[in-house]
């Protein structure tokens, strides 16, 4: 190789690596070289279903499916925390925007201004707000079943969090921040690495070849179907052996422990803050349609964690029963995330649960 080839090959890989670094902070840079754009204030959000980007393989790309909007917690319809007339809490699923967010839909149906945060801590959240009311309203705390025992596993309280470092100290460590982003770093240099418009042709093309030719799939989707009419991938952690999972086996003091939990939040939340807490688990697309792979028994954690919050009178919304009686599909085939009959039957038992108190 000539020493002016070497040159070119090493000058386009350092501008290479150069707008790499920029892209990743700026999101006009990071979009203009997707094949795929992301919707800005929503970097987590892809047009065809999260899970196929575990893998890239084409028989999984599920087409035609609702575009993203605006999240309504960044619309102008979004009341400030102190004018809302009710409170929601919980995570991606009152944030997906392939459907009018939950949040958005309860308000509008019960002409409500509802304010929505994606956060898992309501009492800080509250605390460092500065929140109070004189009138008791209703909040909903919203968590996926895999993520229940990791916010019930301890107790929630208010932490005081203080900076001890000096000026010079948290100016450092921004530069720092701005030079490695953080944990978020590898993603997006995974996302620009598999999807840019020179890429993603190549990535999918290799990943469809090694699972035809050797059955080969990410670890992240392990579980999935092709035998119906649209197809279906499910997420590691809904099937394997930690908690959180289909299969995990929760012993009573376990239940225990998060419905103790689930219970101290409600009444904190109702000392405090005058707020009514109502809990909504919403089950795990596995959990509900792993029949379409298998006949293996459930290990019965939301009906368990349901029958403590009701002998500690937790009000809660029986997503469960409801979705297990039904043989309607209420989830997106390769998306984690509810579809529209889903949502409607949680409005509906939603509106159903706050109109019997």
């Amino acid at each position: 190789m000539s020493e002016k080839v070497l040159k070119i090959l090493i000058y386009t890989a350092g501008a290479l690596c150069l707008y790499a670094f920029v892209a990743v902070r700026h999101p006009a840079l990071f979009n203009a070289v997707l094949l795929e754009k992301i919707v800005p204030e929503y970097w987590e959000n892809t047009k065809y279903g999260e899970l196929y980007y575990f893998n890239f393989i084409r028989h999984f790309r599920e087409e035609n499916l609702p575009p993203s909007t605006e999240k309504y917690r960044f619309t102008e319809k979004h009341p400030d925390l102190a004018e809302a007339d009710m409170l929601l809490f919980g995570d991606s699923f009152f944030d997906f925007t392939r459907l009018k967010t939950f949040p958005e839909q309860l308000g509008d149906t019960l002409d409500q201004r509802t304010f929505y945060a994606r956060i898992d801590r309501p009492l800080q959240f509250l605390a460092e707000h500065g929140y109070k009311s004189d009138r008791e309203k209703t909040i909903i705390f919203e968590s996926a079943e895999r993520y229940i025992p990791t916010r019930f596993t301890r107790s929630h309280q208010v932490e005081l969090i203080t900076d001890p470092r000096s000026p010079l100290r948290k100016k450092m460590a921004d530069v720092r921040d701005y030079i490695f982003i953080g944990e978020n770093t590898e993603p997006l240099y995974q996302t620009l690495l598999k999807r840019s418009y020179l890429t993603t042709g190549l990535f999918s093309m290799s990943a469809t070849l090694k699972f035809d030719v050797f059955n080969y799939i990410s670890n992240f989707t392990p579980a999935y179907s092709l035998e119906h009419d649209v197809p279906w991938l499910f997420y590691y952690d809904q099937m394997n052996d930690e908690p959180g999972s289909f299969y995990y086996q929760y012993s009573q003091e376990e239940i225990d422990l998060y419905c103790d939990n689930i219970a101290e939040l409600a009444s904190n939340l109702s000392e405090h803050y005058n707020l009514k807490m109502v809990f909504m688990g919403i089950p795990s697309k596995y959990t509900i349609n792993h029949r379409l792979l298998n006949n293996d028994p459930y290990n019965q954690f939301l009906p368990r964690i349901h029958e403590g919050l009701e002998q500690r009178g937790i009000p809660y919304i029986p997503l469960y029963r409801e979705y297990n009686s039904t043989d309607d599909i209420l989830y997106f085939g390769t998306d984690t995330h509810w579809n529209e009959k889903g949502q409607k039957i949680a409005l509906k038992k939603t509106i159903e649960t706050l109109n019997s108190f």
